[in-house]
């Protein structure tokens, strides 16, 4: 795998399908603007699929970082190979942190995302007194909550006044860091379990710090924390995978996942969708060990909120209808605007794909030599489910608001095991593609969600 590219590598890699998605990309978004210059409403912000973005301040002390990032990005990648795992973590951490960084300076990567504009859990949070009473009387004050707040579970918002009831937001920006930052040696486990060779691991690991919307979203973001836990259940399962069995470990991780990741947000029902699809499969080929796992992690799982709701006051259920109700005020939007529904799902689709990026793209729809991204068993169950799931979740109207590019963090690992048995030169370029366009993008705007 350590073989230089050739000309002949570039000249075979997709770039009719690479340049074909920018085209698609404009296309779309060109008439989207025109369309709402001239009045219409599509439900999506003007540089569609993009939902939120502001202008850099393009501080010199971000063009230094910015660079630092390209440099360090492209001397990981050329000695990846020689590298310990272990330093491998610490210059992947250190990627998304040079690309954050890119914006200017700690204050803008590490801070405004908690308090800028004021509409984030920050806010609420910093007006907590009695964090019990708070969280029993949080449905009866859902109106009046911040739009972040209001449309996820309370656990968000309490980790906040948790943090910062001992320290400050500086201490609330590290903890939350850290947190995601556990998503790499997860990461990396799952690949160990899903059999990649051991420097395709290591490409894939340096690759994940790089892709844009793991470099974009990682920091300080509510997202990085349900990306660390749904990998957290994605190892159970590649675990059982592994071992061709399910054992207490892999079902207690499973659970520990579902339990986490429904505490944070609610798109954690995404599990309970992927399980759904994930134990379909093996059901109509006349296996119900998956069924069964199932349906005990969900009974787990109720349990596990019965007891928060007798504890504390605080129902799930009750607050997720509300927030559902929230975001969507006259219902589903198919029936009552089927214009703006189509537009906000072509959006959601769009901005996941902008943010695991055109190179990405080109090899997912790429039926060249070399580009096979379907080609393993498990990888395929896994990448499927995952689809399934999420693309019912979109039918139903989910994420109104866009932001998918963050809110859908979680679904960046079941895009990338498809990666397992590319050809090496083929990886190679996508690495660099994946590289320039996280560079171009933290140098053009501030992602704030």
């Amino acid at each position: 795998m350590g073989e230089k590219l050739q000309w002949t590598d570039l000249k075979n890699f997709p770039w009719m399908v690479f340049f074909l998605a920018i085209v698609i990309w404009v296309a779309i978004a060109g008439a989207n603007f025109y369309y709402q210059s001239q009045g219409g409403y599509t439900g999506t912000g003007i540089l569609f699929p993009i939902s939120v973005i502001y202008p850099n301040q393009f501080l010199w002390s971000g063009f230094v970082f910015a660079f630092l990032f390209l440099i360090s990005g492209i001397f990981a990648f050329k000695h990846v190979e020689r590298l310990n795992v272990y330093l491998l973590f610490l210059i992947s951490i250190l990627l998304v942190v040079l690309g954050n960084m890119s914006q200017g300076n700690f204050d803008t990567a590490f801070l405004q995302p908690f308090y800028l504009k004021g509409r984030q859990y920050y806010a609420d949070a910093i007006n907590i007194t009695d964090g019990q009473v708070w969280l029993r009387d949080f449905s009866k004050n859902l109106e009046y909550f911040q739009m972040h707040t209001k449309t996820h579970p309370p656990f968000v918002t309490l980790l906040h006044f948790w943090i910062l009831n001992i320290s400050n937001i500086e201490t609330l920006a590290i903890v939350f860091f850290a947190i995601g930052c556990l998503s790499f040696p997860l990461f990396y486990q799952i690949l160990v379990y899903l059999g990649f060779e051991e420097t395709r691991r290591k490409w894939l690991l340096v690759l994940f710090a790089v892709i844009p919307s793991v470099n974009i979203y990682l920091l300080v973001s509510i997202d990085a924390l349900v990306l660390t836990s749904t990998l957290i259940f994605l190892l159970g399962l590649t675990r059982i995978f592994h071992q061709n069995k399910i054992d207490i470990v892999s079902f207690l991780l499973i659970c520990f996942g579902l339990i986490l990741t429904n505490l944070i947000t609610f798109s954690g029902l995404f599990l309970f969708a992927f399980l759904a699809c994930f134990s379909f499969y093996f059901l109509i080929r006349g296996k119900w060990n998956f069924v069964w796992l199932t349906l005990m992690s969900t009974v787990v799982f109720a349990l596990a909120f019965l007891v928060i709701y007798a504890r504390t006051g605080y129902n799930q259920l009750e607050t997720f209808l509300l927030a559902s109700h929230s975001e969507n005020p006259d219902g589903f939007r198919l029936f009552h605007q089927p214009f703006v529904y189509l537009m906000t799902r072509l959006e959601d689709i769009g901005e996941i794909f902008l943010f695991l990026s055109f190179g990405f793209l080109a090899l997912l729809f790429s039926k060249k030599p070399g580009t096979e991204v379907f080609e393993n068993r498990n990888v395929n169950i896994l990448f499927f489910s995952a689809i399934a799931a999420i693309s019912a979740m979109l039918l139903t109207g989910a994420y109104g608001t866009g932001e998918t590019a963050r809110a859908c963090l979680f679904l960046v690992p079941y895009f990338m095991i498809l990666l397992k048995d590319i050809n090496s030169n083929q990886f190679k370029i996508l690495f660099y593609l994946c590289l320039i366009q996280t560079f171009g993008m933290q140098m053009i705007g501030n992602f704030y969600w």
